[in-house]
C-alpha cells in the first residue's frame, strides 16, 4: 500500500470534514484518478455511513464510496492541523475528533476490504497513530505504513 506524493497532504488547516473531503477528492480528480461526481458520492456516502474511528490517541476516518466512480486505484491522505469532526462508524449519534483522513478511491470492492482491513490494522496501535499524525512527507509515511505490514 504506496501513498503518491502529489496525494499526501500534511498539517492541512480545515474546519469542517467536508472540506477535508472535497480538498482530497479534488486531489484525486485533477489527477484523474476518479470521475466526476466523486467528491459529491464520497459526500453522500458519509452522510449515511459515517467513517470517523475513535483511535487513540486521534481519530481517524475512512472515506470512500463505490468503484464506478474510480478511474484508477489510489489513496489520498491528509493529516490535520486541528481535528475536524466526523460521525463514529456505526454510531450515528456519537462524533470523533479526526486528525487523520485516508480517502480510498479503489476500482476493486475486493480491494476494498483488504485494504481496509490494512488500514484497520495501523490503527489499533496508538503509537502508530501518533507516528502517523507526525509524519512530515509521504516519503516519511510510506516508511511508516510499510515497516508496519
Amino acid at each position: 500500500m504506496k501513498l503518491d506524493k502529489e496525494l499526501t497532504l500534511i498539517n492541512v488547516e480545515a474546519v469542517s470534514k467536508e472540506e477535508v473531503l472535497e480538498l482530497l477528492g479534488n486531489k484525486l480528480l485533477d489527477k484523474g484518478f476518479v470521475k466526476e461526481g466523486f467528491v459529491k458520492s464520497v459526500l453522500q456516502r458519509e452522510a449515511s455511513y459515517p467513517t470517523g474511528l475513535p483511535t487513540q490517541p486521534y481519530g481517524v476516518a475512512i472515506p470512500h464510496t463505490d468503484g464506478d466512480m474510480v478511474n484508477e486505484s489510489k489513496i489520498a491522505f491528509a493529516s490535520l492541523k486541528n481535528p475536524v469532526r466526523f460521525t463514529a462508524m456505526g454510531q450515528g449519534d456519537v462524533e470523533v475528533e479526526v486528525k487523520l483522513v485516508f480517502m480510498l478511491a479503489l476500482k476493486n470492492p475486493a480491494d476494498q476490504l483488504e485494504t481496509l482491513q490494512k488500514l484497520v490494522g495501523l490503527f489499533q496501535d496508538a503509537e502508530t497513530v501518533s507516528q502517523l499524525a507526525g509524519v512530515k512527507d509521504a516519503e516519511e509515511l510510506n516508511r511508516l505504513v510499510a515497516s508496519k505490514e
